[in-house]
């Protein structure tokens, strides 16, 4: 059953990261991979907040919890996406879009789970 828990919610992590990148890319038309970062920095705020407030606050079965932290968000995100963007903007010789983009990427991510992590924890 956990298997099927985590299948299910990668399928459905992987269409939604599909859909809002595609999304954010088309809406900014520019030529940053910002729907990556976007779903990477929604998706660590998403997890930490969850995970927090799951385990700290809320008692829900840990089937959900495999079906949306690792299955859902595991998907969701997109840290492969993300390094290859990273590795073609280097080869397309845009060194300074790369370099910000990882910069970006982490800085945003890290920061949303912290944010997660603090709303999480007002609510407990």
């Amino acid at each position: 059953m956990e298997y099927i828990a985590v299948m299910l919610g990668g399928a459905l992590g992987a269409l939604s990261r599909y859909l809002t990148s595609s999304f954010i890319n088309k809406i900014l038309g520019i030529s940053f991979p910002a729907g990556t970062l976007f779903v990477n920095t929604l998706g660590s705020f998403i997890l930490v907040f969850f995970t927090v407030l799951t385990i700290e606050r809320l008692s829900i079965d840990p089937l959900w919890r495999l079906f949306f932290a690792v299955g859902f968000l595991g998907a969701f995100t997109t840290f492969s996406t993300f390094s290859y963007e990273t590795i073609s903007l280097f080869q397309d010789g845009e060194i300074l879009k790369g370099v910000l983009n990882i910069i970006v990427n982490n800085l945003f991510s890290i920061s949303a789970g912290i944010v997660g992590f603090i709303l999480a924890r007002a609510i407990i």
